[in-house]
């Protein structure tokens, strides 16, 4: 049964504001916790929970529930923070951060800058690295899933809603299309006879900056496929790409994956946004003389030629006191009774 407005979660720990959204396999919910802090609750979908067998329904709730705790372990400033699952009576449920802001879906009808374009996907680009290192597949890249939130008066990008049960629809059914995002899913993800991997994710993200760039959503990858549609160009549709991000974008939707780029990182390269490397905090001091002469002051040099001669003496003063006296007999040649072993 859905949640309605009020329902309280987890002995009062979290109280249902709103439903935000459903699909096939889960529902989002806007809550609240004990602070009034506003957090997004997910969990699967009840209408496809009762359409399942026993055995079905148990294997989807243990892949909702691993790839959730996979998630957990996905720390970046560009994906949206999930906390550990919980289980409320039968469902399981995953908590995350409610970014509060606008996607770039709303935004799609404005066609924005190169330079704007690419820094959100390299943001976007970046977060899937760490994706990908924890053996995850988002699966669902899209501009809605995008959303702009301003931090120190800047707008960034943050990736949310993973697609966390899609792998499962390949027990029910090979075609997915009930799952897919018309223009941004790759061809590997409609059947399943191909591998999804990391160049999943790179199509649907080149397929999100076609969109920024553009205006345009591209031609879904099952047309290209099945009915020989023509991708166009993003640089034919505005003059303005650079021969750069046209490749790059024409390369990471190639509808062979093994075409495309093989790592986030190699086709965020071929973009020409090489990882930026943070600088270690050093204090500098300014240079007193900008013609760069070298000047001595002789001030610091004499009080320190002071101070050594100071401590030199100091050492002399204290080496009679330090010599140790002349024994009054020479020492015993015989071992003393602690140290002879008994035979």
């Amino acid at each position: 049964m859905a949640w309605v407005a009020g329902d309280r979660l987890q002995g009062g720990k979290y109280t249902i504001e709103r439903e935000l959204g459903r699909g096939r396999f889960g529902i989002t919910y806007l809550v609240k916790n004990s602070n009034s802090d506003r957090l997004v609750i997910k969990t699967l979908n009840d209408d496809l929970l009762r359409s399942l067998t026993q055995q079905e329904r148990e294997r989807l709730e243990t892949m909702f529930w691993q790839e959730a705790v996979k998630l957990t372990r996905c720390k970046h400033q560009h994906i949206v923070q999930v906390a550990e699952p919980f289980k409320e009576g039968e469902h399981w449920c995953l908590v995350m951060e409610y970014v509060d802001g606008v996607s770039l879906a709303d935004r799609r009808q404005q066609i924005l800058s190169e330079k704007e374009a690419l820094r959100y996907i390299q943001q976007i680009g970046e977060a899937l690295i760490v994706v990908h290192e924890n053996r995850l597949i988002h699966r669902d890249v899209h501009p809605g899933n995008i959303f702009l939130r301003v931090r120190d008066g800047q707008a960034e990008a943050v990736l949310i809603d993973f697609g966390l049960a899609l792998d499962f629809d390949h027990i029910l059914t090979t075609n997915r299309t009930k799952e897919t995002s018309e223009g941004f899913t790759p061809p590997e993800l409609y059947a399943k006879i191909i591998p999804s991997g990391a160049y999943s994710d790179i199509y649907s993200l080149a397929a999100t900056l076609y969109v920024l760039l553009t205006g345009k959503t591209p031609v879904s990858a099952l047309k290209r496929k099945s009915y020989k549609a023509r991708l166009v160009a993003p640089k034919d549709l505005n003059n303005q790409v650079s021969d750069r991000t046209n490749r790059a974008i024409l390369t990471g939707m190639k509808l062979d994956p093994k075409e495309r780029s093989q790592s986030m990182r190699e086709w965020l390269d071929s973009l020409g946004l090489t990882r930026e490397v943070p600088q270690p905090n050093l204090t500098v001091v300014p240079n007193p003389n900008p013609n760069g002469e070298k000047k001595i002051n002789w001030t610091h040099v004499i009080g320190a030629i002071a101070a050594i001669g100071a401590l030199l003496s100091g050492i002399a003063a204290l080496i009679p006191i330090l010599k140790p006296s002349p024994p009054t007999s020479p020492p015993s040649l015989s071992p003393s009774p602690s140290s002879t072993k008994t035979p």
